[in-house]
């Protein structure tokens, strides 16, 4: 038996939340920013309070990004949960997207984009390299891990009041983990979800916890949504929103309260990459920015043809060839050793803008594939597929 009734009127239209999408769409927009900046200012530029303030801004993206995945699972999740736990078509679907997403992460790691170089160059320390945890993996494990539990408890409710403890316990046991080398007895790529001591910019260890945070609080926003829908008004699910601030808030101030006894209890400590300090300092500032953009869902609305929504809702194919086109090795084209770091503020910014509208087209050619007929999305997939399969095994020409 489920904690949940079977579908009904009291079901969320099956309909996109556009303020997950807008937070997902601005987590992007900023990270291709991040990227761009990372891979081409000069070092001479890189410091500074300006550059350390931007730095503060970009290190919100990616909990944002985790964030939100975690809340669009909730939701989701509850449109489908008699399928998942009858282990309906959609469950397999769902897991399938969610190897899907492990493996592009993967091969977004392929030292250099070509069969030979992997086959017979590359040695011990492009496998590393390879192996590691990033943001794409992070949440393709962290999702499978929710997937799994929920199957395990069988109940919505108990899995979203298991994983306040389970987040809770990833927070403060970070900092310990952070002072294990996981390579003495667990292999390379399962060490690499365990801390960054090597390579890994997104273990489990403490990113999984704001995917996990954005689940439970997603859980809570469809419970109100759902209560909504029964007195036909939305004070309940606004009423929610507000109360999310004054929590948000409350955890920010817990942050700066925790830092002094965390930082000396801890016998490996560090604020700025694995602190529970600095956690709840982001995870209170990501969810006053998914309030705000849900009160401007409210307040203005939300253009379907809007670019940063068109660009959160094709978030994966967006991440994934921006990251190939600024980092990617292809042998005759590499943007990140062409460059060099040697560009100032406004080549950096030229870049950006350049990138980001590529993106945007990129987003809405996809998105009006995918709204035509079947046949010629899969003729698109094919094509791209083989083009993907072409470049590795025979290079740019």
């Amino acid at each position: 038996m489920t904690d949940v009734a079977p579908v009904s009127a009291l079901r969320i239209a099956p309909k996109r939340v556009e303020y997950i999408d807008l937070l997902r769409g601005w987590a992007v927009i900023v990270m291709i920013e991040t990227h761009v900046v990372n891979a081409t200012l000069s070092a001479d530029l890189a410091k500074g309070p300006f550059f350390e303030a931007l730095n503060f801004v970009n290190g919100l993206v990616a909990p944002s990004f985790l964030f939100a995945s975690g809340l669009a699972y909730a939701i989701t999740t509850r449109r489908k949960i008699n399928d998942y736990l009858s282990f309906g078509f959609p469950l397999f679907r769902q897991v399938g997207r969610l190897l899907l997403v492990l493996s592009i992460g993967y091969v977004l790691h392929i030292p250099r984009f070509n069969y030979y170089h992997l086959r017979y160059e590359a040695g011990a320390r492009a496998w590393e390299i390879f192996f590691q945890a990033d943001v794409l993996h992070c949440i393709a494990v962290s999702l499978l891990l929710l997937q799994g539990l929920l199957l395990l408890l069988r109940s919505e409710r108990l899995l979203y009041r298991t994983m306040i403890g389970v987040t809770l316990a990833v927070v403060f046991a970070t900092p310990l983990m952070w002072g294990i080398e996981f390579r003495n007895f667990l292999p390379v790529p399962a060490a690499a979800y365990m801390n960054g001591l090597h390579d890994s910019l997104f273990p489990l260890f403490p990113w999984s916890a704001f995917l996990f945070a954005g689940a439970i609080t997603g859980y809570y926003y469809v419970e109100s949504k759902e209560k909504k829908s029964l007195d036909r008004t939305n004070g309940r699910e606004r009423g929610f929103m507000r109360l999310l601030v004054g929590g948000a808030l409350a955890v920010i101030l817990f942050s700066f309260v925790l830092h002094p006894p965390a930082s000396a209890l801890y016998p490996t400590y560090d604020y700025w990459r694995f602190s529970p300090s600095f956690y709840f300092l982001r995870l209170g500032l990501v969810v006053l920015l998914a309030v705000a953009m849900f009160f401007f869902e409210q307040a203005k609305g939300v253009s379907p043809r809007s670019a940063v929504t068109l660009i959160g809702r094709e978030s994966l194919l967006v991440y994934s060839t921006h990251l190939l086109l600024v980092y990617g090795d292809f042998g005759k084209f590499n943007f990140n050793t062409l460059v060099n770091k040697s560009f100032g503020y406004p080549e950096a910014v030229g870049v950006m803008l350049i990138l980001l509208l590529l993106m945007i087209g990129l987003a809405t050619v996809w998105s009006r594939i995918k709204k035509g007929p079947s046949m010629v999305k899969y003729s698109v997939e094919t094509l791209a597929l083989a083009v993907f399969l072409y470049v590795f095994y025979f290079g740019l020409g």
